[in-house]
């Protein structure tokens, strides 16, 4: 194990920069002088670190230690629970946002854009289920309530998972509407990696002229014509799959109601080893075949990244019941990840995820104790 002191005051030391920067946001401290954004912060990602399972149970843990309350800045007697819970309802969420951006930025680019594929982004969303009698809010005709995250995650070197971006939207919002409602002008020579969900001939011709490149499965009901169909046979994808064609075509009909034709596509077809065959559509013609298919392999990933926010770091059992307080809890799940992908150089082989992540809430807790880590 790490000694918890040192790898707590390096935690500090990472989140000290932007945690300035986020409690700089306009109205981060209206009508909150004795409870600033700074300390707010902290305590909720000692919070989401530790997987206390409520504020409650925060509260209690920070007072059974007033030490605690003054390396926030706040007096020995601290704050009340209720204030504690009010300021994480009401607090403008741009702090957290803001937070997010600059712990991302900490990232070394070499670790968030080097992969074998080049830079990949994995896009999905995930549903927050929440009860329409406490969050009335998020119950929209007869959708189950909650509130739909809308996630873009960057595929990083060795493993890295980092949140790109999150947009929430209520329960009937369709994936392929909030993906084209995206400015993808910042993304030029990425990849983006999806499920058939997404699959639209619109969407691909609207990356395509982003200079954003695209991988996902075949929809069954397009119309795909073969252009040039080179003979095999190729080499078995790095992941197992035989790979039975790597064709050329044209997708798309001039004769559907929005006429988008895209030239120069790549089908590939493979059979996995229980016999399945998948048909993926490309355009990135820099890879082979195999390649292709172990790259749309990484999109387990994002199902991955979902269930981990969710099962492990409290997403299931948000801040609050007000639509801003479930915000924030993703938003802080979200910065806890990166904290990981920051910090995965001094992660002992031998933890589980979920056992780093309560070591470094226990670091944090030491480090917050001591009148000299600051």
């Amino acid at each position: 194990m790490i000694p918890a002191t040192p790898l707590g005051r390096r935690l500090r030391h990472l989140l000290a920069a932007p945690l300035q920067t986020a409690a700089a946001v306009p109205g981060a401290d209206a009508y909150r002088k004795h409870f600033p954004a700074t300390a707010h912060l902290q305590l909720l990602v000692w919070h989401t670190l530790s997987a206390f399972p409520s504020l409650r149970r925060t509260h209690a843990a920070a007072s059974a230690e007033p030490i605690l309350w003054q390396q926030l800045g706040l007096p020995p007697t601290g704050i009340s629970r209720s204030q504690l819970a009010r300021s994480s309802t009401s607090r403008p969420l741009a702090c957290a946002e803001t937070l997010l951006t600059e712990v991302r930025a900490l990232v070394p680019a070499a670790t968030r854009l080097s992969t074998a594929w080049g830079r990949v982004q994995l896009v999905d969303s995930t549903f927050v289920t929440l009860s329409a009698a406490l969050s009335p809010w998020a119950q929209y005709g007869d959708h189950a309530p909650g509130v739909r995250v809308h996630t873009g995650l960057t595929l990083g070197a060795e493993g890295a998972r980092i949140p790109a971006h999150l947009h929430f939207t209520r329960a009937n919002t369709h994936d392929l509407r909030a993906f084209r409602a995206r400015d993808w002008s910042a993304w030029q020579g990425w990849t983006i990696v999806m499920d058939r969900g997404y699959s639209s001939h619109q969407a691909f011709a609207e990356l395509r002229a982003a200079g954003v490149a695209w991988l996902c499965p075949a929809h069954a009901q397009a119309r795909m014509v073969v252009t040039a169909a080179p003979l095999g046979p190729w080499p078995n994808a790095p992941t197992g799959e035989v790979i039975l064609a790597d064709e050329l075509i044209t997708l798309g009909s001039p004769n559907n109601r929005h006429g988008t034709v895209l030239t120069d596509v790549r089908r590939i077809t493979s059979r996995t080893a229980s016999g399945e065959v998948q048909q993926l559509v490309t355009d990135r013609t820099d890879l082979s075949a195999g390649e292709v298919v172990a790259l749309y392999h990484q999109r387990w990933q994002i199902e991955l990244f979902f269930r981990w926010i969710k099962h492990q770091l409290g997403v299931l059992h948000p801040l609050g019941v007000s639509r801003q307080a479930v915000e924030l809890t993703i938003l802080l799940a979200a910065i806890v990840a990166v904290l990981l992908v920051l910090l995965a150089a001094e992660r002992p082989p031998q933890l589980s995820d979920i056992a780093w992540v309560h070591q470094l809430g226990k670091s944090l807790e030491y480090a917050l104790l001591l009148a000299d880590s600051s």
